[in-house]
């Protein structure tokens, strides 16, 4: 099924430069790694707490605001194309 690796054959093969930035790691798609993802799913959501009223109407309004503002963009730029670059 699969290839017998050996340490000699990784060693061998040119490797690009390491850079200081670390990279994104790849999911792994096995049981071990679903586990993983799960085990901090669930700890995300043990420290997450409901907004209280005030906080939940704060987040409404500046995302209604965005969403005004995006349309009104996006309005002007249907205007300027009908009208000034016919």
């Amino acid at each position: 099924m699969g290839e017998n690796v050996t340490v000699k054959d990784v060693a061998s093969k040119k490797s690009a430069p390491k850079s200081s930035k670390t990279k994104a790691q790849k999911p792994k798609f096995t049981a071990e790694g679903f586990k993983e993802f799960f085990r901090k799913y669930i700890r995300v959501l043990k420290l997450a707490r409901r907004p209280t009223k005030q906080e939940f109407w704060k987040i409404s309004a500046v995302a209604a605001l965005g969403i005004v503002i995006i349309g009104a963009i996006g309005f002007l730029i249907y205007l300027l194309f009908e009208y000034l670059l016919p």
